[in-house]
């Protein structure tokens, strides 16, 4: 069988996320092109980077200075301080409020759109991620949330529309832990798929060797690692100055990662660049296998497709 990866890098623009509509059209706009061309009966499967759909939460129907605060933060506090009554519904007592604030209105948008972009382009698509409590549906309450933790979390979604996962990310960065959110709990990273196996880790934790190794256990022969990397892919890497972040990347990341595995064979990785207030996030996306990148975007800013087909046996891998 052969399956087409698509890795969906982006640049941030205020535009697309300042309403529903604006938001919907992004994101059908950008599966339908990454899909643009494929062989209409073979299945394919296309990864957008970690936090693409952070931005709605500050900007979903709110006014420029929102748009226009200095940071993250300041954003956060305007937005609670004229909400300042149903801010006080939830019970907790720390900027995470925002995130439940925000959840009913932004996460049916976010959903929605991957829901039709994947119908659409007929794809499994890995909708990025958002930071956001677990949100869930029943007849007699609706949606709600299921507790007070924030998580940054990634849909998985199939081509009927249908929602595979909901994957929690479970190694956060010190930017995360400053952004109030909780880490989530191993186990909720592989799905099986018609495709097959595949596990999503979402950027840090597919560094983690306990990760990786429980989705090469689990039998994915696919990991999704959708990234916003907050450093210049050609400047000093956070652990050691005197290397290159980018250099550090390719060598330490996927590539690494996927050398003598039992089924894992490729990696996916989605980069998100641009500004999102005091943050900077830059990246190469890449399509991997062990030893090295079958594909690399050309650029480590600005929007781009990376896609390459592969072969996937029905007996199995090979030894």
């Amino acid at each position: 069988m052969r399956v087409h990866l698509v890795a969906v890098q982006t640049e941030i623009q205020a535009l697309p996320y300042s309403s529903a509509e604006g938001f919907r059209q992004y994101v059908l706009e950008r599966t339908l092109s990454a899909t643009q061309g494929l062989p209409e009966q073979e299945p394919r499967l296309v990864a957008f980077p970690e936090a693409f759909a952070l931005p709605l939460l500050f900007w979903l129907d709110t006014p420029p200075a929102v748009r226009e605060a200095k940071s993250s933060l300041q954003a956060a506090l305007w937005l609670l301080r004229q909400n300042w009554r149903a801010s006080l519904g939830p019970g907790i007592l720390s900027p995470a409020v925002f995130y439940h604030l925000r959840a009913p209105k932004v996460w049916p948008v976010y959903e929605q759109a991957f829901r039709e972009a994947a119908q659409a382009a007929r794809a499994y698509v890995v909708a990025g991620s958002i930071f956001s409590p677990l949100m869930d549906s029943e007849p007699t309450r609706g949606l709600h949330t299921q507790g007070k933790p924030v998580y940054n979390l990634s849909l998985v979604i199939s081509p009927q529309g249908t929602i595979l996962g909901r994957v929690p990310k479970v190694n956060l960065t010190p930017h995360e832990q400053g952004a109030f959110l909780s880490r989530g709990q191993p186990g909720r990273q592989t799905l099986k798929t018609r495709l097959g196996t595949i596990a999503n880790l979402i950027c840090l934790d597919a560094f983690h060797e306990s990760l990786i190794e429980q989705a090469d256990a689990a039998g994915a022969w696919l990991v999704v690692q959708p990234s916003a990397n907050a450093a210049r892919w050609e400047g000093p890497w956070s652990g050691d100055p005197d290397q290159i972040e980018g250099e550090v990347w390719l060598r330490e990341g996927l590539a690494k990662k996927l050398q003598k595995r039992e089924n894992l064979r490729y990696g996916l990785n989605p980069m998100l660049n641009g500004h999102l207030y005091e943050l900077y996030f830059e990246g190469k996306s890449g399509i991997y296998q062990a030893g090295g990148p079958l594909a690399l975007a050309h650029s480590p800013v600005g929007d781009a497709f990376v896609r390459v087909a592969v072969e996937l046996s029905d007996s199995g891998p090979s030894f």
